[in-house]
């Protein structure tokens, strides 16, 4: 009997203990690090964070590390996205803000934070009103310290709130409806967020378009009853609605033109997704489109039919319903709907991007439609209209 008892307060020890030995500094080094609500990819995404960030970690469950990013606010991280420190390293110190300074600058605005070491972040967007919202991790806002240029043609204000300690938040009120983007860069001491200025014209003669023909290479996306394969289509509607968009004045860039993938051929899927998002970012766009059409996933794959588009972002909500408008008018396929979706290629903030599914390969019906040149003509036909209406109203914004 005492045996049993001093085994199980050992093994309760060993369990009290465990937290105290996965206690460490860890670094992030993946492109693109997710951090979530619980220890599995199934749980949602809280924010998404560079190479290069020190994170501490006080438990290792399932693969994932917790880090308590505030007080009120747990994140866990794969353990194959970071890169654990020698034991020694100590805990990240709160970093003190004391300044913040905004100036326009020609692509847009700039928000400058003298910062002593990159700390994790969180940009959240709302539209009514119109708003950035950035969260600052592991930092302490001193009481005063927020210059901002009277010129500035994008930030109008700042709000800055010590939300609990080791976190900060940050609220840019902007000047303009219609948001074009923004991005995060942190580096010589400073944290940047640059905000990008309105669009300019009402038309598409010089906006930067980047088309994502989806799939490609060895991954043929869905194929239908009769062996159409989905990446042949999405490439030809792609190579149509560039040339569509070249005559209205629109710059175009298609991240593939031939039967290939976008990154190294043989990697894996989410090593794919990040070539295609990677060659996506690109400084000067103003929108991103990825093509794509449907498959059923399960049932009746005759009962699928019909056109659904996804976006992201908020601000990439009214291009979304614009380009679904537009093909379901001219194409004549049933509106199904669209949603809101973390799709990888979507989940960035530096354009509005939309990712459009025209219709099913996998229905019969539609499967000969869009074999036809007069499917792929419309197609290409509508999501040009519905991209030069998005920057007419864009413009009145």
């Amino acid at each position: 009997m005492r045996g049993a008892a001093l085994t199980i307060a050992l093994l309760a020890l060993i369990g009290a203990a465990a937290p105290v030995q996965a206690a460490r500094t860890v670094l992030t080094t993946e492109p693109r690090t997710d951090l979530r609500t619980g220890p599995s990819a199934q749980h949602n995404r809280i924010t998404v964070l560079p190479p290069g960030i020190q994170l501490w970690a006080d438990d290792l469950v399932d693969g994932f590390y917790r880090v308590p990013l505030a007080p009120t606010l747990t994140a866990w991280v794969a353990d194959d996205h970071v890169r654990p420190l020698d034991r020694s390293t100590p805990r990240p110190p709160i970093v003190t803000v004391r300044d913040i300074s905004v100036q326009g600058i020609a692509p847009g605005s700039v928000a400058t934070i003298r910062m002593s070491r990159p700390v994790a972040f969180r940009v959240r967007q709302q539209v009514s009103p119109p708003r950035l919202i950035l969260d600052l991790f592991g930092v302490a806002l001193a009481r005063y310290g927020v210059r901002q240029l009277p010129s500035d043609r994008c930030v109008w204000s700042i709000t800055a709130d010590q939300v609990t300690d080791g976190w900060a938040q940050l609220s840019f009120d902007l000047t303009f409806a219609q948001q074009r983007g923004w991005s995060v860069s942190q580096r010589d001491g400073q944290f940047q967020l640059l905000v990008r200025r309105p669009y300019e014209g009402a038309s598409l003669a010089n906006k930067v378009i980047v088309l994502d023909p989806g799939h490609g290479g060895g991954d043929s996306g869905a194929v239908g009853p009769s062996g159409l394969r989905e990446k042949d289509v999405n490439l030809r509607i792609a190579m149509q609605l560039a040339a569509n968009l070249r005559e209205r004045g629109a710059t175009v860039r298609v991240l593939r033109e031939s039967d290939r993938s976008v990154g190294p051929s043989g990697v894996g899927t989410r090593a794919e997704l990040e070539a295609r998002l990677s060659a996506s970012e690109q400084p000067d766009a103003d929108f991103f489109l990825s093509i794509h059409n449907n498959a059923v996933g399960s049932g009746n794959a005759s009962s699928a039919y019909g056109t659904e588009t996804y976006y992201w972002t908020p601000m990439s909500a009214l291009p979304a319903r614009l380009l679904q408008n537009a093909l379901c008018a001219r194409l004549n396929t049933r509106n199904r709907f669209i949603s809101w979706r973390p799709f990888y290629v979507l989940r960035w903030g530096d354009v509005p991007r939309v990712l459009v599914e025209c219709a099913y390969v996998s229905n019969p019906t539609e499967e000969q439609r869009l074999r036809s040149d007069a499917f792929v003509t419309d197609a290409a036909v509508a999501l040009a209209e519905g991209l030069e209406e998005f920057f007419r109203r864009a413009a009145a914004y």
